[in-house]
C-alpha cells in the first residue's frame, strides 16, 4: 500500500510537464490542421515538387550522415593515439560546434568557401579558376558536416576510451597491425556507439531548417522544413499540412528508431582516464597529424574567418539601434529559455529516478519519450501552429516573447535530460533512504545531493540550453520583424540583403556571446580552495 502511494506520489511532477508539453504540441497541431481544413482547398495531392522535396531531404540527410560519420571514425582514432599541443583544447571545441548558432556557421562558410571568400581569393591570386559554389547541395553537406562531424568525433574518441589499455596492451603484445586493431577491437565497441548516433544526426540533417534555408540556392534544394516554411509564409496551408505530417511521420519513426539502436547496457566512460598511447611507425604518425592537421583546419577555419571579417570590417555604423536590441532581447530569452528548461528537466528526472528506484521500468521509460517528445515535431511545424493560434496577437510583442521562450526551452529539454537522466538515478538508488532516514527531502535535497554532487552537470546543461536558444532561427523565422528581433534573425536579414560586411560583425557577436557562456561554464566549474 506505501509502495503504491509512493508512485502516485512520484508521477505528479514528471505528468505535469509531460502533460504540459504533449498540450502545447498537440494544440499547436490541431491549431493548424483545422485552419487548412476549414480554409483551404480540399485537394490534396502529391505532385512534383513534393517528390522533389522529399527525395532532396532524403539524399542530404544521408550523404550528410555518412560523411559526417566516417570522418569522424578517422579523426577520433588519429587524436586518440597522438599527445600533441592544444589537444585539450581541440576536445573542448569539438562539443561546441555541435550547439553553435546555424546561421554563425553560414557565415563562417561563406567567408571561406563563397565567390568572394578567403579561398577564391587565393585562387586569384595564384591565377586559378575557382568555380566552386557555396550553395546548393555543396554548401548544405560542407555545413551539415561542419555541425556535425565535430560532435561525433567527440563520441567516438570517448567510445575509444571504453576499451580497456590492457586489452590494447595485448593486441600490441600479440603483433597485431593498425588494420587488425581497428577491426577486431575498436570497431565492435564503435559500431554500438556509432548507430544510435548516426540516427540522431540523420534526424537532424533531415529536419534541418535555417542551414538550408540561407545556403539552398533556390526550390531545386528546398528541404520539408523549409518547404513548410515557405508554405505558411505564402498561406498555402494545405500543403503546409501535407508536408507537416509527412515530416511527423518521419520523425517519429526516426524517434523510434533511435530508442531502438540505443544500447542496452553503455557502458560509463570511466574505464580509462588516458588513451593508451601505443607504438607506431613513422608513417602512422604522419598520417595521423596529417588528418589532425586538415581536421583542425576544417573546423577553425571558418570560425577564424568570422573574427578577422567581423573585425577588419569593423564600423561604428555597424552599432545601430537595432542589433543592441536584437543582441539584449536573445540574451534575455537565451537565460529565461534555459531557466524554463531546466525546471521542466528537474521535475521530469524527480519522477524518472523515484519511477526507477520502486522498479517501474516501463512507466519511467515512457516518461522520458514523453518528454523528448519535441524531438517527434519538427520545430517549424510547432512554429506554424503557433503562428495560426497567435496570429491575431502577433502585434503585441509580449506574446511571441514568450511563445519563444517556451518554443526554446521544449527544445533544449530532451538534451537536458540524456545529460542528466542517468547521473540522478544513480544518486537516487544511492541516497535516496539514507536522505528519508535523516529527514533531508524537497529543496533540501535536490540542493546537498543532487545538486551538489552534479554541479557541472547541472551548469554545463544550463550553459547548452543558454547557446541553443540563443541560435535558434525556428519559430522567430515566422514571427520575427521590426517590432520583434533577435540576433539570429538580424543576422539573416543581413545576409538575405548580400550586406555581408556588417554580417560578418554580426556572426562575431553571435559568436563571442556563445562563447562566453562556455567560458561562464568553465569559470563557474574551476575548482576554488
Amino acid at each position: 500500500m506505501a509502495t503504491s502511494r509512493q508512485s502516485i506520489g512520484a508521477l505528479i511532477p514528471g505528468a505535469i510537464i509531460v502533460v504540459f508539453i504533449a498540450t502545447i504540441i498537440f494544440t499547436a497541431l490541431a491549431a493548424l490542421w483545422q485552419f487548412a481544413f476549414i480554409n483551404g482547398d480540399e485537394a490534396f495531392y502529391f505532385d512534383g515538387y513534393l517528390w522533389q522535396v522529399l527525395s532532396f531531404t532524403f539524399v542530404q540527410a544521408v550523404l550528410s550522415t555518412l560523411i559526417s560519420i566516417i570522418l569522424a571514425v578517422f579523426f577520433a582514432k588519429a587524436i586518440y593515439q597522438n599527445h600533441f599541443i592544444g589537444k585539450i583544447w581541440l576536445l573542448r571545441v569539438l562539443s561546441l560546434t555541435f550547439v553553435l548558432p546555424s546561421l554563425v556557421v553560414v557565415t563562417g562558410l561563406l567567408a571561406v568557401y563563397g565567390n568572394h571568400g578567403w579561398i577564391a581569393k587565393l585562387s586569384q591570386y595564384l591565377n586559378i579558376d575557382y568555380s566552386f559554389s557555396i550553395y546548393g547541395l555543396n554548401g548544405i553537406l560542407i555545413a551539415h558536416v561542419f555541425l556535425n562531424f565535430p560532435f561525433a568525433s567527440k563520441y567516438c574518441y570517448q567510445s575509444l576510451l571504453l576499451i580497456p589499455n590492457q586489452q590494447r596492451q595485448l593486441a600490441e603484445q600479440l603483433g597485431l597491425n593498425a588494420l587488425y586493431t581497428f577491426r577486431y577491437l575498436e570497431l565492435p565497441v564503435l559500431v554500438k556507439q556509432l548507430l544510435p548516433l548516426s540516427g540522431l544526426i540523420f534526424m537532424f540533417c533531415f529536419s534541418s531548417f535555417a542551414t538550408v534555408l540561407a545556403l539552398s540556392g533556390g526550390p531545386k534544394y528546398t528541404t520539408i522544413e523549409v518547404a513548410i516554411y515557405q508554405a505558411v509564409r505564402d498561406f498555402e496551408l494545405n500543403q503546409a499540412v501535407i508536408l507537416s505530417c509527412i515530416q511527423l511521420l518521419f520523425c517519429c519513426g526516426f524517434l523510434l528508431l533511435l530508442k531502438r539502436l540505443e544500447p542496452k547496457q553503455a557502458p560509463l566512460l570511466i574505464n580509462n582516464s588516458k588513451a593508451y598511447i601505443g607504438n607506431s611507425g613513422a608513417w602512422q604518425k604522419c598520417l595521423s597529424f596529417s588528418i589532425i592537421s586538415a581536421g583542425a583546419l576544417f573546423i577553425f577555419m571558418p570560425l577564424f574567418a568570422i573574427f578577422c571579417e567581423g573585425i577588419y570590417y569593423f564600423s561604428y555604423s555597424f552599432l545601430t539601434q537595432s542589433l543592441v536590441n536584437a543582441a539584449s532581447t536573445s540574451i534575455i530569452i537565451a537565460i529565461c529559455s534555459a531557466i524554463l528548461a531546466m525546471l521542466q528537466a528537474i521535475l521530469v528526472l524527480w519522477t524518472n529516478s523515484r519511477l526507477q528506484l520502486i522498479g517501474k521500468n516501463k512507466l519511467s521509460e515512457i516518461l522520458m519519450l514523453l518528454g523528448s517528445l519535441i524531438l517527434a515535431v519538427p520545430s517549424m511545424v510547432l512554429s506554424a501552429g503557433f503562428f495560426i493560434l497567435f496570429y491575431s496577437l502577433t502585434d503585441i510583442s509580449g506574446v511571441i516573447f514568450l511563445l519563444v521562450i517556451i518554443s526554446n526551452s521544449l527544445l533544449a529539454l530532451p538534451f537536458i535530460l540524456k545529460q542528466l537522466a542517468s547521473p540522478l538515478a544513480d544518486l537516487t538508488k544511492q541516497y535516496h533512504f539514507l536522505s528519508q532516514s535523516l529527514n533531508i527531502s524537497g529543496l533540501r535535497y535536490f540542493y546537498l545531493i543532487e545538486f551538489k554532487a552534479l554541479k557541472k552537470l547541472f551548469i554545463y546543461s544550463f550553459t547548452l540550453a543558454c547557446i541553443m536558444s540563443m541560435g535558434d532561427f525556428g519559430i522567430v523565422a515566422l514571427f520575427g520583424g521590426q517590432q520583434f528581433m533577435t540576433l539570429p534573425y538580424y543576422l539573416y536579414e543581413l545576409i538575405s540583403h548580400y550586406r555581408y560586411q556588417e554580417a560578418s560583425f554580426s556572426a562575431l557577436l553571435l559568436l563571442l556571446i556563445s562563447f562566453l557562456f562556455m567560458t561562464l561554464f568553465e569559470y563557474s566549474n574551476h575548482d576554488r580552495t
